[in-house]
């Protein structure tokens, strides 16, 4: 799934393109919610927020797809997705011993069974070893050859090695009851997008401690994000908060609060055209096209100002650059 995408220019020749300026809205911030509760209970809930905001649920009817299809889910889903959402099948992998011809039937009949956005991938590894890497690798091209515009989820649940991107569209690298006053992002977050990041904190027990980590998971360069009251260790996802429409407002009022990004074509160096983005803190992808059509990543920006600059060297040799970002 892809979202935040934003066009800048469309226009012929390079001298036309010089001096001019584009502002567009920033990427949203999204919810991420495991949905471990039995349909319908709470599902208006998840409906009411997949209309205001960003919203991934997590789709669990028995650790799994479970052996036949549940009406119930099925209705569920497709409410969900009428009201903006999308949906994500729940597989476990048992940090990288499951067997993958499981995981395989288990995906299998999720699309099967119900129609799912993506997988998520449960206890995943985090240790820095290739076969890992490789496991989860072929998990997902698995998944990607069900469909097109697939989402993988995988969750190690902590810090974890940038080769599992590999792996997974996005990663949760914290999910814990405590100690996410003091938790630390891997430094190399930083050098990929929020919306491959995800945040579940559990056990915060008022509104104002769920504001508190919503805006800390921001500033760590999470792009998805899901906080709950809930205390149960067995499954602390069987309900959503009772603060949840000021969680929900909270995220929809952070991202309306966002200031635009801008895009703005410099000059030439070396012949190469240099763009400028203008916006929020954090990191861009940058795509270019000469159609609209066909995409390809020209770069991945990251910085701690308002002010990044991209050069584009073959800006000079097509008579029409279309360029697209997004967080």
């Amino acid at each position: 799934m892809l979202h935040g995408w934003r066009i800048f220019s469309g226009l012929k020749g390079l001298a036309v393109l010089a001096g001019l300026t584009y502002s567009v809205g920033a990427a949203p911030l999204g919810l991420l919610v495991p949905a471990y509760f039995y349909p319908p209970a709470g599902w208006d809930g998840l409906n009411y927020a997949a209309s205001r905001v960003p919203l991934l649920v997590i789709v669990n009817p028995g650790s799994g797809p479970g052996a036949t299809v549940d009406p119930n889910y099925t209705a569920v889903i497709q409410n969900l997705h009428a009201a903006g959402g999308q949906a994500l099948g729940y597989v476990y992998s048992s940090y990288a011993a499951r067997d993958t011809n499981l995981i395989r039937t288990d995906i299998t009949n999720f699309f099967k069974f119900y129609s799912v956005d993506g997988i998520f991938v449960d206890e995943m590894q985090n240790a820095a070893v290739p076969a890992d890497y490789s496991y989860y690798a072929g998990l997902y091209a698995f998944i990607q050859a069900r469909g097109t515009n697939l989402l993988v989820a995988g969750n190690p649940g902590t810090t974890t090695q940038e080769g599992y991107l590999a792996g997974a569209d996005l990663l949760m690298t914290f999910e814990n009851g405590t100690g996410y006053s003091n938790y630390e992002a891997d430094a190399w977050v930083t050098n990929h997008l929020a919306r491959q990041f995800c945040h579940v904190i559990y056990g915060v027990t008022n509104a104002a401690s769920m504001t508190n980590c919503v805006q800390l998971a921001t500033s760590r360069n999470a792009g998805w994000v899901f906080v709950t009251d809930d205390t149960n260790t067995a499954n602390p996802y069987e309900r959503l908060p009772v603060y949840w429409t000021n969680e929900v407002g909270l995220v929809r009022s952070l991202n309306q609060a966002q200031p635009a990004t801008r895009w703005q074509s410099l000059n030439l160096s070396n012949r190469a055209l240099v763009g400028q983005i203008s916006g929020a803190p954090g990191a861009y992808e940058i795509q270019v096209s000469s159609n609209l059509l066909n995409w390809q990543r020209l770069t991945n920006l990251y910085g701690t100002n308002s002010l990044l600059n991209f050069q584009d060297p073959a800006g000079t040799n097509t008579g029409r650059r279309f360029y697209r970002t997004r967080q």
